[in-house]
This record gives C-alpha cells, sequence and structure tokens, in this order.
C-alpha cells in the first residue's frame, strides 16, 4: 500500500525549455501527474522574468523537486532540506563524488547509444566516410554521443573524424569560422553527426556560405527532431529522436516514489533513441555536374511559385535558351517548362496537405494565373479534385 499523504504535494521543476528535449520532459511529468497525482507543480523554465523561488524561504513549501541541467546554479539544498530530489539529465559536476547531488536519484540519456544509431542510420545507407561535430560546450553528453559514433563507425572498419569545440572566450564568430575550416577540409562524400539539431543547422548554413553542398557531398544528421528547427532549414533536416517525454514521466515517478516513501535507495533511468526522421538532409541523391542544369534547377525551386516563365531561367543563366534547355534536358530528361510544373504542383500538394488555405491563395502562392488552369491540371494529374485531395487521409488514398 501507498504511504498517506496528508496533503496534496507541492512540487518544483526546474526545466529548460528552449528546446524541444526540455519540453518533451515537462510533458511527461505533467502526463505523470494527470494520471497519477493530483500535485501542485511550480514550473521554472528559464524566462526572463519569471518568478524564481528564493532560497530557503520559498523551497521550504515544496515536498519534492525536479531538477533539469540547471542543476549547477542550484543551492546546496540537499544536505540543508533532505527533500526528495529527482535530477533529469545532471552534468557530470552535479552527481560526482563528493557534490551535493551526488546521492539523488536521476533519469539520463544514454547517449552513446544516441550516437550509435546516428552511425547504423549512415551504415545501412552506404556511406564510407564520416565525421561527428559537438556541441559548442562540448558537454559530457556530447562527447559521449560522439563516442558512441565513432565506435560503431570504426566496427564497421570505417575512420571518423571528430570535430572538438572550445568556445571558452565566447567568440561565436571565431568558433564559426573554426567549424567552417574544418568542415571544408572533411574528405567528401561525408555523413555527418551533428551533437543536437541548432548544431546541425549551423552546419547548414555553414555549408551553404562555403559551397558545400547538402546532401550531395555532406549528409546531416542532427539529435532530437525539433520540428521547429528541422523544417525550417534548407534542406530539411534529418534528425534522430529521442524517448525524452519518457524522461519526465520517469522522473515524475521516481519522485512519487520517494514522497511516499517507497523507495530508499537511489534509482536510475537510462533512455535512449527511438527512431530517426528523414527528411532532405540525408536523402542521397545523384549529383548534378552540369553547372549550367544545377544553377537552373536552383533558380527554378526558389521562384516557381513567382510565376517565373522559361525566359526568365535564360536570363539568369546568361545562356542561350537552345543551349539552357539541350543542357536541362540531357541532365535531368525533361525540359525546364516541365521542371517549373512540377515544382509548382509539389508545392500545391503541399499546401493542400499542411494548410487550410483557400484553393485561390493557393493558386496564389504557387504561381498559376487561375484557379481553373490549375483545377484541370491537378485533376489531370491527381485523378481527383483538390478538395478531395486535401481530405484523403493517407497517401494511398491520394494515389501517391
Amino acid at each position: 500500500m501507498k504511504k498517506v499523504l496528508s496533503r496534496i504535494p507541492h512540487v518544483l521543476i526546474i526545466q529548460e525549455t528552449s528546446m524541444k528535449s526540455g519540453r518533451d520532459k515537462l510533458a511527461g511529468i505533467f502526463r505523470y501527474a494527470h494520471l497519477y497525482g493530483p500535485w501542485h507543480l511550480h514550473v521554472v523554465q528559464g524566462r526572463i522574468g519569471e518568478k524564481r523561488p528564493s532560497f530557503p524561504s520559498d523551497w521550504s513549501t515544496y515536498d519534492g523537486f525536479i531538477l533539469g541541467q540547471m542543476t549547477p546554479d542550484l543551492p546546496a539544498v540537499p544536505k540543508q532540506m533532505r527533500k526528495p530530489i529527482v535530477l533529469s539529465d545532471p552534468l557530470d559536476d552535479a552527481i560526482r563524488p563528493g557534490a551535493p547531488f551526488a546521492r539523488a536519484s536521476y533519469t539520463m540519456d544514454d547517449s552513446k547509444h544516441v550516437g550509435r544509431t546516428g552511425a547504423d542510420y549512415f551504415l545501412e545507407r552506404g556511406w564510407r566516410q564520416f565525421a561527428y561535430v559537438g556541441e559548442p560546450l562540448n558537454r559530457n553528453w556530447s562527447a559521449l554521443r560522439g563516442e558512441g559514433f565513432r565506435h560503431r563507425v570504426a566496427e564497421a572498419g570505417f575512420d571518423c573524424r571528430v570535430y572538438t569545440a572550445s568556445l571558452t572566450d565566447g567568440d561565436w564568430n571565431r568558433e564559426e569560422q573554426r567549424l567552417a575550416r574544418w568542415l571544408k577540409a572533411l574528405p567528401k562524400p561525408v555523413a555527418v553527426l551533428a551533437a543536437m539539431d541548432p548544431r546541425a543547422q549551423q552546419m547548414i548554413n555553414l555549408s551553404m556560405d562555403i559551397g558545400i553542398r547538402v546532401p550531395e557531398e555532406m549528409a546531416i544528421l542532427g539529435i532530437d527532431d525539433d520540428e521547429l528547427i528541422c523544417n525550417g532549414t534548407v534542406p530539411t533536416l534529418s534528425s534522430i529522436r529521442r524517448d525524452t517525454e519518457a524522461c519526465g514521466f520517469q522522473a515524475a515517478q521516481m519522485l512519487d516514489r520517494l514522497m511516499r516513501k517507497k523507495a530508499a535507495r537511489r534509482e536510475v533511468f537510462f533512455y535512449g533513441a527511438t527512431g530517426i526522421t528523414t527528411r532532405d538532409s540525408t536523402q542521397i541523391r545523384k549529383p548534378v555536374e552540369d553547372t549550367v542544369a544545377r544553377r537552373a534547377q536552383e533558380f527554378i525551386r526558389i521562384n516557381a511559385g513567382a510565376g517565373i516563365g522559361v525566359p526568365d531561367i535564360v536570363r539568369h543563366l546568361r545562356v542561350s535558351r537552345r543551349l539552357a534547355e539541350a543542357r536541362f534536358r540531357s541532365t535531368f530528361q525533361h525540359s525546364l517548362l516541365d521542371e517549373i510544373q512540377a515544382v509548382r504542383m509539389s508545392h500545391v500538394e503541399k499546401l493542400l496537405r499542411e494548410t487550410d488555405l483557400p484553393i485561390k491563395d493557393v493558386c496564389a502562392h504557387c504561381g498559376h494565373q487561375t484557379v481553373t488552369h490549375l483545377r484541370r491540371l491537378f485533376k489531370a494529374r491527381h485523378g481527383m479534385t483538390m478538395q478531395d485531395y486535401r481530405q484523403c487521409p493517407t497517401k494511398d488514398d491520394r494515389g501517391l
């Protein structure tokens, strides 16, 4: 039988939520409290202007604590308060022998497993050159992800280059310049795992600046599958999903046992990767060697929705129409006009799937002159109207 509580527990949660992993952990904690509570929760997210409890007066009002990676800034509460505490992904310094939180229960990312998952993903796709880029402060979880990635690659008989950041002086410009030089010097083509999605996003932006084609010359894989970041890059970012919501749920479960005196010893819960979302940054495509064809394809991709025609492409390329058409058809086996129409139609399909825009607005965004013309083209391609396509729940139903 569970220990009877005299009142609803008051729980303080300190969890940074600017990253998806932190928000997922918080969601897991909330789910546990909803299912097995009730709990009164006070969440500190590290936002500007946020009320943070003062020590010791405010802290003494809580019955338990779940503390994220902000723990190095916290007071040494365990010895002074003797309240149940669970750490979420603590840094090494927080749990080393002799540290204030050394005996606390905690959840921990299995960083080596995450790194190995990334290596398996690339190996299965036939990559033979590998690199790992750590996070700017090179914290323990970042180093361990790189270690897991490198060891798995070595088991398969390949080498892995590792970039270890040294952002000790806070000079981001110098750090980016160093990373850009390192990326440029990598043997190509190369598969690169980044320590986290923002680091991968930075690499994609740097690659564009220094002329590295992603994914043709460098495939980039991030970690955490933060959709805001992954879908906001060009190309979109493939990323490893971690079981971070389970991390929050287990942390809450540990704390519940501690508050009810059901756990006498420190508990540790390790969680790892649950899968990978593949997007454009790792989609292997045949490199386009013809400069004229590649520039034409990029121009179309950027401007198809602006109502461009073949004459606009020719002016951009500064070659004759005959040469542009011949080089493009030789490379892609279809015409410039076919490419414009295909890119426009792909954008139409995306807007129908992912937005509620009226058809006339879809038409305007995708470079078609009239709704009637677009309806006719769409019906010929899909065998259904745009309204029917929008209501189909699956790709199979759409004929894709």
